[in-house]
């Protein structure tokens, strides 16, 4: 049981580290820079982290939603909640683009202030 336990979850230990090590090289490489803009880099990897975190709320929806269906042998339902999954992460991603892109200045601001 613990084998298969780990070749489950060790995909998600990698991802989340690799997610974690991303914004850690970021502060060491601008650490000599600015203190500044180690502090935007602590700010833009928290606003990160919540669109990752949102992303991974409905990954863990979608794949709860499609093994019920699996195991209830109704494919095509699989099929939708897949499409419904991929069309809400896509709109999703296009609105925080959007969003952070447009407020970027006032994030910015505040950042500085």
């Amino acid at each position: 049981m613990r084998d298969k336990l780990f070749h489950l979850t060790w995909p998600i230990f990698v991802e989340t580290s690799l997610i974690m090590l991303l914004g850690i090289g970021d502060i060491f490489m601008l650490g000599s820079y600015s203190d500044y803009a180690v502090g935007a880099v602590g700010v833009v990897n928290q606003l990160l982290n919540m669109v990752f975190l949102l992303f991974g709320v409905v990954t863990t929806g979608t794949s709860v939603l499609c093994s019920r269906y699996l195991g209830m042998r109704q494919h095509n339902n699989v099929k939708e909640i897949i499409g419904v999954s991929l069309v809400f992460n896509m709109a999703f991603s296009c609105i925080m683009s959007a969003v952070l892109a447009l407020f970027a200045p006032n994030i910015n601001w505040i950042i500085k202030n």
